[in-house]
């Protein structure tokens, strides 16, 4: 009996037997769901495992085990390949269109087999050449992994016991509303992080590290990429101290610049770099001036 394979995922399997021109490999995939339901106990692997240049050429032996993505090809039968896409079922990426027809559009996941992202998955009109923030998934009628932009229906937009306000989470920026960008959330969740927090823009597709700034009423998710907690404003004081050592002891910020140019050099909020002069100030490590601070050590009489 081989441990259950995982589809959209790695798995470790065996060679069982071989060809020419493939390697068979032992599996154990059912789906239910799918409307072609079956039993899979094996996948075959290329020994040329072509994918966009990138062609390995793999050499085993009955009996060996290696690791291998394992998905749905358009005919129903599962593949398998050594390498590894730009991720997995259950995640979410910022994948480009390749190519959009009536079927839906095509992402490149970095595979040999571009990606469908069915018209059925799509919130919005999607263009060749540019990309987006999709969560992969399992089709249940057919059992492929498809990708859909409807983050909404995977993620939780809710908090639970697992989102606490100050705790620190990976965002991944998705796409903007008129309050602001929404962000992944570990994955897991979807939260709002708000126009008027930020200093400018921010890039579909960047991943950052955020804080769970609070919690409405209704339990949606209110985000900031700016720092909250006293760890990471001691982080903050020891940054600016470090560009002061770097700069001869000045620095042409202050509590008075503007925040685009705070955010800029420190990825933080005017807010949370007055704070920290101020806490550097009181240390008697700085003196601040209208356009610039300097650190005590190299000031002059």
């Amino acid at each position: 009996m081989h441990t259950p394979t995982r589809l959209g995922q790695m798995n470790t399997l065996t060679v069982i037997a071989e060809t020419e021109n493939t390697y068979e490999l032992g599996c154990d995939y059912y789906d239910p769901d799918a409307m072609s339901s079956r039993q899979y106990n094996s996948v075959f692997l290329d020994k040329t495992d072509r994918n966009k240049g990138r062609d390995t050429q793999v050499e085993l032996a009955v009996g060996d085990s290696v690791d291998v993505f394992v998905f749905m090809g358009t005919d129903a039968e599962l593949q398998a390949t050594t390498h590894t896409p730009k991720a997995f079922v259950g995640e979410c990426a910022h994948l480009k269109v390749i190519e959009v027809n009536k079927f839906g559009a095509f992402l490149d996941w970095g595979l040999n087999s571009d990606l469908l992202l069915p018209i059925s998955e799509q919130l919005f009109t999607l263009r060749e050449g540019s990309s987006y923030v999709v969560y992969i998934h399992i089709d249940d009628k057919q059992g492929r992994v498809i990708a859909s932009t409807k983050l909404h229906h995977f993620l939780d937009e809710q908090a639970d016991a697992y989102i606490q306000k100050g705790k620190a989470v990976d965002l991944l920026i998705a796409n903007n509303s008129e309050l602001g960008f929404k962000a992944v959330i570990d994955n897991r969740y979807l939260g709002l992080i708000y126009h008027h927090e930020l200093a400018s823009p921010l890039r579909f597709g960047t991943r950052m590290k955020g804080w769970v700034k609070a919690i409405r009423d209704d339990g949606k998710i209110d985000l900031s990429i700016n720092t909250l907690d006293k760890e990471t404003r001691s982080e903050l004081e020891a940054h600016i101290l470090d560009e002061l050592e770097n700069n001869g002891g000045r620095l042409n910020l202050s509590d008075k610049s503007p925040p685009d140019q705070i955010h800029a050099a420190f990825k933080v909020s005017k807010n949370n770099f007055k704070r920290a002069l101020s806490n550097l100030y009181k240390q008697r490590l700085i003196t601040i001036a209208p356009d610039h601070i300097l650190r005590v050590a190299e000031t002059t009489p």
